[in-house]
């Protein structure tokens, strides 16, 4: 089952050549293909799909840079500089990435960032992601025993086309073309100052005719010194090398894919800032009608009070109806207001020298209010007396006197019910 797409791509020719990897990431030969990018781009079809990319070596230049401590934070910022004198051309148009920085030393690696940065677009633009790139010679698989040595003492070789391909560390390697390949390896001997410690060998290409080709491209110091050969295809690489230099860093690492997100979802989202558009618009019309009808009711209320209670002053008519309407229609637990009466005015009658002024009964409380005058005090304390006798309770509110006359409010209850 395919997994993985990777790609590799001709600077030169503006071609393609790809292949699918399975679940542990082995090439299935029966995918590889190669075209441009209309090609590649029918072959895989529609939707969303990710991507290894492979850069020629040609195209990318690997170095092993020194550093202080002190800049270990800024790596990235300075490591470009110690460059710029080696460097053809303004640093600004090379997109740097680094390795993993250890005991003073970091693999340094760089490419011309426009055609990088056109590569991606162009890619982007038809629905492909990339998601690692790396330097094609990078990906060609070292002995294990020679990754973690400090010497490098194994050198892997490929010749592919007319490109010689050669990887002589972890993260070191390049490409040249093929005849210029013998007087790369021999300077890459003198460089590394290898004449009494030569590299040992391991030589690939895609036929036998191509490995004798190889071996015949070797310097003659290095002839006797190939451990293995190999007919191998070019995707029969190693992508799960710890440390394995990736150029997808700073402004080309992987970031939220918030463009294809949009581009999935975006039907959705704009259905549904319609149906909140069309919600909040329907919720507005609702409260505006429902305040209208508020309103009606509220103006009916009053002209009902107004009809009732007549002018006067209005807090809430609503409310106000209410406890009218408690007022006229008495609770249970007060009795009626006649018999109530009959056990008051006889004890009123019988006492002498007393008049009533005012009278009001409280339904819901079941009590009378009255308000008495006498000329003397004594009449008023004599009517309580005979209205308890009559069997009520009769509880002096107030009392006052003006000349001979006495006033005093008095507050009866315990009538029949």
């Amino acid at each position: 089952m395919a997994n993985q797409l990777v790609l590799y791509v001709n600077r030169a020719q503006d071609q393609f050549r790809w292949c699918w990897l399975d679940s542990e990431s082995r090439p299935l030969l029966d995918s590889a293909a190669s075209g441009d990018l209309e090609t590649l781009v029918n072959t895989l079809g529609e939707g969303h799909h990710i991507a290894w990319l492979l850069v020629p070596g040609n195209q990318v230049v690997t170095r092993e840079l020194e550093y202080a401590e002190a800049e270990r934070k800024h790596l990235r910022k300075l490591l470009p500089f110690q460059l710029e004198e080696s460097v053809i051309g303004d640093i600004d148009q090379f997109h740097f990435a680094l390795g993993h920085p250890k005991d003073g030393r970091v693999i340094a690696a760089y490419t011309e960032s426009a055609w990088l940065r056109e590569l991606f677009d162009r890619l982007s633009e038809r629905h492909i992601e990339i998601q690692h790139a790396w330097a094609l010679p990078l990906t060609l698989p070292l002995p294990k025993e020679a990754e973690p040595s400090e010497s490098y003492p194994h050198w892997t070789l490929q010749l592919e086309g007319d490109a010689l391909m050669v990887r002589y560390a972890p993260n070191l390697g390049f490409s040249v073309d093929r005849d210029q390949a013998r007087l790369s390896l021999q300077m890459l001997l003198t460089a590394q100052n290898r004449v009494d410690n030569l590299p040992r060998l391991s030589l690939r290409a895609a036929t036998d005719a191509d490995l004798v080709a190889l071996e015949s491209l070797l310097p003659e110091e290095l002839k006797d010194r190939v451990d293995e050969q190999a007919v191998v295809e070019l995707w029969q690489l190693d992508f799960h090398q710890s440390g394995l230099l990736d150029l997808c860093q700073g402004e080309f690492s992987q970031r939220l894919p918030v463009e294809r997100w949009w581009r999935d979802w975006q039907g959705v989202v704009v259905a549904a800032a319609a149906c909140l558009v069309l919600y909040i618009g329907v919720t507005v019309y609702e409260v505006k009608t429902l305040e209208a009808e508020n309103l009606e009711i509220r103006r009916n209320i009053e002209q009902v009070y107004r009809g009732v209670a007549g002018q006067g002053n209005l807090v809430d008519a609503e409310r106000q109806l209410e406890q009218r309407l408690s007022e006229m229609q008495p609770s249970a637990s007060g009795g009626r207001v006649t018999p109530f009466l009959g056990d008051v005015f006889p004890a009123l009658a019988s006492t002498e020298g007393v008049t009533v002024s005012a009278v009001s009964y409280s339904a819901r409380s079941g009590e009378l209010s009255l308000n008495v005058r006498a000329q003397t005090f004594n009449a008023i304390e004599t009517l309580r007396g005979e209205m308890q006798e009559q069997g009520l309770e009769a509880e002096l509110l107030s009392a006052s006197a003006q000349g001979d006359t006495h006033s005093a409010r008095l507050r009866v209850s315990g009538g029949r019910s």
